[in-house]
Formats: structure tokens, C-alpha cells, sequence
């Protein structure tokens, strides 16, 4: 099952989400309002947990707006406000439950369960079987006749979904779906194996039949329950079915598949030492309020600073085995939210003083709840250099690579043999008399599959070639560190998944659309029937599907009247769309595509045909969002480079001004217009104020990604041109072909709804614009069409924002 958790406290969600992974949940995270809301309408949750002072959009609104939305995915309150006010207050927002910091992981666990249970009409859990095979869901446990089936994570979590869902055929990009986040990098080929490990640790267990069955061209199923003597299936209050299993404490997860408490413990350790190693930080930022108010003056930004990490010590320290020192930090926490000639300075550095000499103590030792494995990846390495090998063995165990040294050939073979391997390096016998690159071939030809990492001394396009024919994934140049050697393994693993594919069919012909619904949904896909044209906008916003079928003849609305209503919206623009038509004629075929379609499917329907290319379609979609979320990844990780600005990873300034200057110089020579737009969300510093960096920040990032979505990032530019200013520039675009981008821009804004109370036009957000547009003439620079777009900015500013300003006339 997969929750959402919103927790801004880095500690305590690190603690959470250790015991939600040991108790084989899919966690996915956030650490603000808006991105958690950003997550909550793009994914299905089966819950989440949400804190309620988090930054950007607290979690009360945010609770509300899921609410308001229609979305019934249970709510779990997080919070270190105490009172009944507090929980009456979070109830009545739409939260199904409320726990309060400081908490204990236990009662968190067991409010998850009770609140998932809800969603089932059992009163407790049902165990799962399949013959003499039973799986626990509340033991966590998986049991063949008498005996506990050891597993790791992932196959447990296989083996539960098959289970579930007896009679549904899985592909491979569901399984991802299901069992993977949106931060893990996983292939379908990570699927292949998983489910050859989960069939090979069944049949050492004991299992004679095949429990999982191949659909070829389709993807897996679960294979028909073996008919036996005395079995059943589980009743409904949860009994085994005849298995005669007697459930055990233990656990699901035996010493063979996941590690002992000593395990569990070091990761919790971890946990617990990078806490430790914020609070002198975090406790100096309340030293220095102290000092402030001692000095004569607090100033109100620094209060709420120190206000805030009052609050979230408070929530902390007690999750932490700290409770005196919650409550100190929750009575340094009221204090300052005194009015400003009330807060009593003696008082809270008495209390300032409490809660060092309580850090002071000894740190408690966690323990986990339910002890379990973070599953690792496994190499193996062909007669390394043990000077390299050692140190690339410990950076590996810290980030996941379990790594093996093989000083043979047969004894990598060995050990490829006995499976679960998921990359191997190699390094080439240059004194070898025969063909140095012997192992690779061998291995290739024994294991074509097996990502291959060759470590060599010697840069030559001959090597470079015959590895390349070899099949070789990889190729390294020595010298090299433990950490690139690790960076070029993670990148042999797979890639992100992908999300839900939902795929809504709009066709007056019931007949029809049960056709096309019978002949998607074993493919795991979510079809959402729609007969009435009419409804389709408001349908469309309510699913956000990924793909549109749409028949082309329809009363009322056709086919392409629809398609080109999704085309005009910066939303849904991209969205896939097939067209389902009774004839294949050329002028049909013209109107289609001329229409905005990206495919058509002649009637009748064929069966194998509407599959492929439903599934390319999506395929090809997930591909851009990979792309998409790559360059996303690359930009917030790697170093940047001196053309993007560090904190939206758009273009910076200077990138900015030489682009501008090369397209005036080009258009011209061409005498093409070239149009410059210049806008700035009105009254971000208030927001600021209100909200703080952090959340300013984000503001910053939403708006750059949004006018990067607006534009064509292989022909036009969107730069950060100053603080809180982004410039767009152009090129060959006229200025009626400006003022489209300036309205998409405009809608797009308004829909995100980036809450802004001090807004002087509203409750959201707003951007101002300035506008110019010219062919450029040698006698001019490109410096005043940027004064032009800059005087029309400042104008919208002026005329009190939310508007654009115009500058048409030419520039002489």
C-alpha cells in the first residue's frame, strides 16, 4: 500500500518513514503544502499523513482543499499542538484521525491499520492464501503449511499483490506502479527479476506448483488455486481457510531474508545521530532570539523563525526519547507567540537553559518496532585492485551495494550462477597473450542481460568498440574514485517509474465503450466511461486521465470539437489523444490530425490493435515525464554550470542577455519579429514575510517550471533576469503570437492557485507582464527592446498588477 507522509521536520520523517518501509508500506514524500498537493492530485494514496504546520500551504487548508476536491483517501493528522481544540479543529478540517507529537511509533502504526481497515468491510484483516500458502497482512508474515516463508520486501509485497487481486493480469509498468516510488529509478526488467526471485524462493520453500503465471504479451497473473483436500479460502473474519497454520509473532520477514534487530538498530542509530547532530543548530537559532530580545528588539521575521523551530523541537524531542525536552521547547514555543511586550525574557531563558541541560543528557537508543531490510543492490567485481576494491566495498554498504570480489573467472561465474546479482565490473587482462576481453564475452553470452561495468587503464576507440560489440553497458577510465565507480553502477539500475495510466473513453455508443473497456482493462489500465459529451470538461478535470479516446461522430460535441478544446489548454495541451472512427479516408485521416490528434483507430475495433497503441501512446508520454523528471534531477543535483540560475535551474542572467543578443542579431539579418515578455509575481515580498525563504523560494521554482511548460524549451528561453523577474524570449514570433503566450500563461497561473493572502487582487498569486515585440534594425541594440518590456512591466505594476502592459509600436 502506498502513503503519502507531509512532514517538514527532516528527523522525524526519516524516523517515520523507516518504521512504514519495515512495515511494508510505499512511502512517498513531501515536505510542503504545495508540492504534497501537487503529489495528492497526480497519484493515488491509499493514505497520508499529514502535519499540520508545514510551509507553503499549512495542512489544514491542505486537508480542506482534498476534501473539497472529492478525495476520500483516509487523512492522518500529524501536530504538536496539543489541546481539543487543535484536534476538534483538524477533525472538522476533513482528517480522519489526529495524533499529536510527541508520538510513539507504535500508536502511529496502529492508527494506520485501524484507518485502513476502514476501507475493507472485514473487521480485521483477512489472511491471504492460495492453496497451503497464506499471507498475513497484519503479522506481515508468509507461511507455507506450517513453516515461515522468508522473504525480502519487495517479493512480499508481490507476493500480496497477486494475492489481492486473484483474478487481474499485471503488466510489468503496474508492478512498478505498485511497488516502487516516485524517487526510486526502477526498469521493467527490475519486474522480471523480482518475479523470478519471488518464483525461486516459493519453490525452495517447499511450493511445488507455479503460483505465478506468465500472460505472454500481457504480463502476470496469479495461477488458478490448486484444488486439495480440507482447503479454502479464507473466510471473511480473517481465518485461514483449512491451511492449519497457527500464526506467529515472529513476524513475516525470517533472518535469512532481512536482517536482525542488530541491523534494524544501526539504521535507526543513524537516524538518531543525524538528529543529534541538527539540534546545536536548531537550538541556536532560539539562542539567538534570546539574545535579540535581550538586546532591546526581536525582530518579527527572527521571532517567527525561532517561534517555528520551537514548535518543531517540540513535535520532535519526545518522538526522539527527549520528552522533558519537548515540553520545555513547547512552553518556549508559547512564550514567543506572546504578544511582543508580553514575552517575558527571564522566563524563557530559564527555559532556553532547561532545554540544553537536557540535550546535555546522554541520547536515548531507539528501537525498531518491527525490524526489517532496506533491500541493496548486489555486485560482484573481477580481480580488482584490493586498494580499490576495499574502499569502493564500504562507500558501496553506505549507499546501498552489497559488492563481492571474484579472483576468477569460474568463481564470478559461481557466483552469477546463484542469482540476485545486479551488476558486474570487469576489469581487462591487458598482459593476457589471448583475447583480454574473454570474461566479458563469456558473461554476456551466459547472462545477456547482466549490466556489465568495464574498468580499464587504457582510453582507445578500439577498446571503446569492442566492448560496445561485446555488449558492454559501461565503460571507465582509470584512475578513478569509489564514487564514480558508484555513480556509473546506480546508473545501470532502472530507470523512474511511471505513473497511474488512466485512460478515459468518451463514445455516445455504450456498446462500444464496453468494448473498448473489456479490452484495456486486463492490461491493468483505469478506464473512466463517459457517454455524454456534455460532461467531458468537467469529467476531464476531475480524473486527469493520461490518455483521451475519443470517438470521432458525436452529437453535440465531435470528436475534434473536444480535442481541439484539450489543445487550447496549457494543462491538458499534451495530453495523448485517439481518435475512434468508422471510415479511414483521407479526408478523415487530414481532420483528424489537422485537429490536434495523435492517432486514429478505424471501427471495427480490433482487439490487439487498440492495445498497442493505447500503450504506446502512454509509453511514449511516461518517456517525455522520465525525460522531464531527469533533467529535473540533473539540474537540482549537479553542479551548475555558469548559464543556470541555482535556484529555479532555469537560464540565469547572463545566459540571458547573450541569447537575447545572438536572436537580435539573427532576426535581423532575416527580418523576423522577435518578442520579449518580462514578468514578476506581484507582491512576493509580503509573501515572504509571511511564509519565509523556504517557502518564497518554492514560489520562485513553481513559477519558472510553469513558464518553462508554456513555452517551446527547444526554441525559446525562460531566464531569471533579477530577483524575483523572469524573462522569456521569442524567437520569430509576432506580436499576436506573444499575446497567446501571454494569456496561456496568464490562465495557467490562475489555476495553480498558489495561495497569497496579503494579495492585493485576491487570495492567489498573481503575475504582472510587459510585453515588446519588433524586427530588429541595425540602428537599434537589443537593450532597448529590453527597456521597452521593462517600462511595460513596470506600468502593469503600477495599474496594480495581475494585468499585462503593451509596447506595439516600433522600436525607433
Amino acid at each position: 500500500m502506498k502513503i503519502l507522509l507531509v512532514e517538514d521536520d527532516l528527523p522525524t520523517r526519516d524516523l517515520l518513514v523507516f518504521h512504514l518501509t519495515a512495515a511494508r508500506y510505499t512511502v512517498e514524500q513531501a515536505t510542503d503544502g504545495i508540492t504534497a498537493q501537487e503529489l495528492a492530485t497526480l497519484w493515488d494514496y491509499d493514505l497520508i499523513i499529514l502535519d499540520v504546520k508545514i510551509p507553503g500551504l499549512d495542512g489544514l487548508s491542505l486537508c480542506r482543499w482534498l476534501r473539497e476536491q472529492g478525495m476520500s483517501t483516509p487523512i492522518l493528522m500529524l501536530t504538536a499542538q496539543t489541546g481539543d481544540a487543535a484536534v476538534v479543529t483538524g477533525l472538522d478540517a476533513g482528517a480522519d484521525d489526529y495524533v499529536t507529537k510527541p508520538f510513539e511509533v507504535s500508536q502511529v502504526l496502529a492508527r494506520i491499520r485501524a484507518l485502513l481497515r476502514r476501507g475493507v468491510r472485514a473487521a480485521t484483516i483477512p489472511v491471504l492464501a492460495w492453496g497451503q500458502l497464506c499471507l498475513d497482512p497484519t503479522l506481515a508474515q508468509v507461511t507455507y503449511g506450517d513453516q515461515v516463508v522468508p522473504m525480502t520486501p519487495k517479493e512480499y509485497s508481490l507476493l500480496e499483490l497477486f494475492l489481492r487481486y486473484p483474478q487481474r493480469v499485471f503488466s510489468r509498468s503496474t508492478i512498478l506502479d505498485h511497488l516502487w516510488t516516485i524517487d526510486d529509478s526502477p526498469t521493467e526488467g527490475a519486474v522480471t527479476n523480482l518475479v523470478k526471485d519471488l518464483r525461486n524462493r516459493l519453490k525452495r520453500s517447499g511450493v511445488v506448483e507455479n503460483v505465478i503465471q506468465t500472460v505472454y504479451g500481457l504480463g502476470y497473473r496469479l495461477r488458478d488455486s490448486p484444488v486439495r483436500a480440507g482447503a479454502g479460502r479464507p473466510d471473511p473474519n480473517g481465518a485461514n481457510g483449512g491451511s492449519g497454520r497457527s500464526p506467529s509473532p515472529a513476524g513475516g520477514v525470517s533472518d535469512a531474508a532481512t536482517p536482525g534487530p542488530q541491523a534494524a538498530s544501526s539504521q535507526l542509530d543513524a537516524i538518531a545521530a543525524r538528529f543529534q547532530a541538527s539540534l546545536q543548530q536548531r537550538v541556536a537559532v532560539i539562542e539567538a532570539a534570546v539574545r535579540s530580545l535581550q538586546a532591546g528588539e526581536l525582530p518579527l521575521q527572527q521571532r517567527a523563525i525561532a517561534q517555528e523551530e520551537a514548535h518543531r523541537l517540540a513535535g520532535g524531542l519526545g518522538t526522539f526519547g527527549y520528552p522533558e525536552g519537548s515540553a520545555q521547547a513547547r512552553q518556549i514555543e508559547h512564550i514567543l507567540a506572546a504578544d511582543q511586550g508580553a514575552i517575558a525574557v527571564d522566563q524563557l531563558s530559564q527555559w532556553l537553559l532547561a532545554l540544553k541541560q537536557t540535550l546535555a543528557l546522554p541520547p536515548p537508543t531507539l528501537s525498531p518496532t518491527d525490524p526489517d531490510q532496506v533491500p541493496v543492490y548486489r555486485g560482484v567485481a573481477l580481480a580488482l585492485d584490493p586498494g580499490l576494491f576495499h574502499p569502493l566495498q564500504t562507500d558501496g554498504g553506505r549507499r546501498g551495494w552489497h559488492l563481492e570480489l571474484a579472483p576468477s573467472l569460474d568463481q564470478l561465474l559461481q557466483t552469477l550462477a546463484q542469482g540476485d546479482i545486479d551488476a558486474a565490473i570487469l576489469t581487462p587482462d591487458q598482459a593476457a597473450l589471448g583475447d583480454q576481453f574473454a570474461p566479458l564475452r563469456e558473461i554476456k553470452h551466459r547472462y545477456p542481460k547482466l549490466p556489465v561495468l568495464v574498468l580499464t587503464d587504457h582510453d582507445s576507440l578500439e577498446e571503446r568498440v569492442q566492448v560496445a560489440r561485446l555488449q558492454g553497458d559501461r565503460y571507465l577510465v582509470s584512475p578513478t574514485t569509489p564514487g564514480q565507480i558508484l555513480d556509473t553502477l546506480d546508473q545501470l539500475l532502472p530507470e523512474a517509474q511511471a505513473p497511474d495510466a488512466r485512460v478515459m473513453v468518451v463514445d455516445t455508443d455504450p456498446v462500444a465503450r464496453a468494448a473498448m473497456a473489456e479490452l484495456l482493462t486486463p492490461w491493468g489500465l483505469q478506464v473512466i466511461d463517459l457517454g455524454n459529451p456534455s460532461q467531458f470538461w468537467e469529467v476531464l478535470r476531475q480524473t486527469e486521465p493520461d490518455l483521451l479516446l475519443l470517438a470521432l461522430e458525436m452529437p453535440t460535441f465531435s470528436g475534434i470539437d473536444l480535442c481541439r478544446v484539450v489543445r487550447q489548454d496549457p494543462q491538458f495541451g499534451n495530453l495523448p489523444i485517439l481518435m475512434v472512427a468508422p471510415h479511414l479516408d483521407t479526408v478523415t485521416v487530414r481532420q483528424v490530425f489537422e485537429g490536434g490528434g495523435d492517432d486514429l483507430i478505424g471501427q471495427p475495433i480490433v482487439g490487439p490493435e487498440l492495445v498497442t497503441r493505447v500503450l504506446s501512446r502512454i509509453e511514449r508520454s511516461r518517456l517525455r515525464q522520465q525525460i522531464e523528471q531527469m533533467r529535473y534531477r540533473q539540474a537540482l543535483y549537479w553542479d551548475q554550470d555558469n548559464t543556470t540560475d541555482p535556484l529555479t535551474r532555469v537560464a540565469n542572467s547572463l545566459h540571458f542577455d547573450s541569447f537575447l543578443q545572438q536572436q537580435w542579431e539573427r532576426h535581423g539579418q532575416d527580418q523576423a519579429s522577435l518578442a520579449l515578455i518580462l514578468c514578476a509575481p506581484d507582491a512576493l515580498g509580503p509573501y515572504y514575510q509571511v511564509y519565509g525563504q523556504p517557502a518564497g523560494d518554492q514560489v520562485l521554482r513553481r513559477i519558472a517550471r510553469l513558464l518553462h511548460r508554456t513555452i517551446n524549451p527547444n526554441i525559446d528561453l525562460v531566464a531569471r533576469c533579477g530577483d524575483d523577474t523572469f524573462g522569456l524570449v521569442l524567437p520569430n514570433t509576432n506580436l499576436e503570437g506573444a499575446l497567446g503566450v501571454v494569456a496561456r500563461l496568464q490562465q495557467a497561473v490562475t489555476e495553480i492557485k498558489i495561495p497569497h493572502p496579503s494579495a492585493a487582487t485576491g487570495d492567489c498569486l498573481t503575475l504582472s507582464l510587459g510585453l515588446g515585440s519588433t524586427t530588429p534594425t541595425p540602428t537599434l541594440s537589443s537593450d532597448h527592446l529590453l527597456k521597452i518590456a521593462d517600462q511595460a512591466l513596470q506600468s502593469a505594476k503600477q495599474q496594480g498588477g495581475n494585468r499585462f502592459c503593451l509596447y506595439p509600436q516600433g522600436l525607433s
